[in-house]
């Protein structure tokens, strides 16, 4: 989705300020384009730092997350846009962000490709018991275990959008059949790789024919708790259950249940409600679930994706140009 900043009669050059730590290349570049680029590094999962300088004459915030989005935008009263350097915006979203002027950018399709990935390492380490095989060996127990196919396998992925494309044609590749449950069915294009899109009103039959059921929702208010026991009582009995998407769009504990009375066979959970997992919630014991930290959108290659968007970003700001991946505030992705 694209949008045009106000179109002002000669080319701008961005005050910027950068709240995260980005490599000295990076800036060198956005340097080449600003007027100005202020840089406080911040590592994500630590405390949001206090602004350190003023920053009245800021127009344009990159930054993974802005939990404190208040206070940090009253710091800021010229901002006009702010990128995130994250798929997900849910944490700066409160009334007065919807409600304001401002133009809210995100990386959407820059993590794709390692997400896919890691599904598929899901995916296959369920199909042939990695798990198991793991425990074995710290037991040295010699024990050969029951394995899958994947080859006429089915997937579901609901939520599917860049990241369900790029899941389904790898799972396409490994022979197995794909259904992605999304708001608006039907095929964007003649080459999508799913085998059908069907709306959301027929996610209970999703439910029930996958094998794996892939979750990449994003966290709205539409999407809460999406996952709760009626649904998970309706999945495929010994089928698998992966989210990559967010964490609170599932009912944590309900899933639990389903998992420890057999219903479901395993889950393979990179998200989750509150972050990190505190170290006393039963998922870490739970036997028949992998836990990432959070992680499946990494790769060596993700900053410089990250970095490659927000630069041709500031050129289009400058050159009054429409932005790549304006969020829709009233959708919240």
């Amino acid at each position: 989705m694209t949008s045009d900043i106000t179109a002002r009669p000669k080319k701008t050059k961005p005050y910027v300020y950068v709240r995260y730590n980005i490599p000295e290349k990076y800036q060198l570049k956005m340097k080449e384009i600003c007027e100005e680029v202020i840089v406080e590094p911040w590592v994500y999962g630590t405390p949001e730092p206090t602004p350190s300088i003023d920053l009245t004459k800021v127009n344009v915030i990159a930054t993974l997350g802005i939990q404190d989005s208040l206070n940090i935008l009253s710091d800021t009263p010229n901002v006009k846009w702010v990128q995130s350097l994250s798929v997900g915006i849910e944490a700066m979203f409160h009334e007065e962000v919807r409600n304001s002027d401002l133009v809210i950018t995100n990386v959407k399709g820059c993590t794709s490709i390692p997400i896919a990935e890691h599904t598929i390492a899901m995916i296959t380490a369920f199909s042939r018991g990695v798990p198991t095989m793991i425990r074995n060996q710290g037991s040295k127990t010699w024990h050969r275990i029951q394995v899958l196919d994947l080859e006429n396998a089915t997937v579901g992925i609901i939520g599917y959008g860049g990241i369900g494309q790029e899941i389904a044609k790898r799972c396409k590749a490994l022979g197995m059949n794909v259904i992605g449950c999304r708001k608006h069915p039907g095929k964007s294009s003649d080459v999508d790789p799913a085998d059908q899109i069907v709306g959301l009103n027929l996610v209970d039959e999703v439910l029930a024919q996958s094998d794996f059921l892939i979750l990449t929702l994003p966290s709205t208010d539409e999407t809460l708790r999406f996952m709760d026991r009626e649904k998970f009582s309706k999945m495929k009995k010994g089928s698998y259950f992966i989210n990559i998407g967010r964490g609170n769009t599932i009912i944590e504990d309900e899933l639990l249940q389903v998992l420890q009375n057999g219903h479901l066979s395993g889950a393979a959970l990179d998200v989750f409600d509150v972050e990190p997992l505190p170290q006393d919630h039963p998922f870490w014991t739970q036997e028949n679930v992998i836990i990432s930290p959070h992680n499946a959108f990494y790769s060596p290659k993700t900053m410089d994706r990250y970095m490659d968007l927000f630069i041709e970003n500031l050129k289009r700001y400058a050159n009054h140009e429409p932005l790549l991946n304006i969020v829709d505030k009233e959708l919240g992705y």
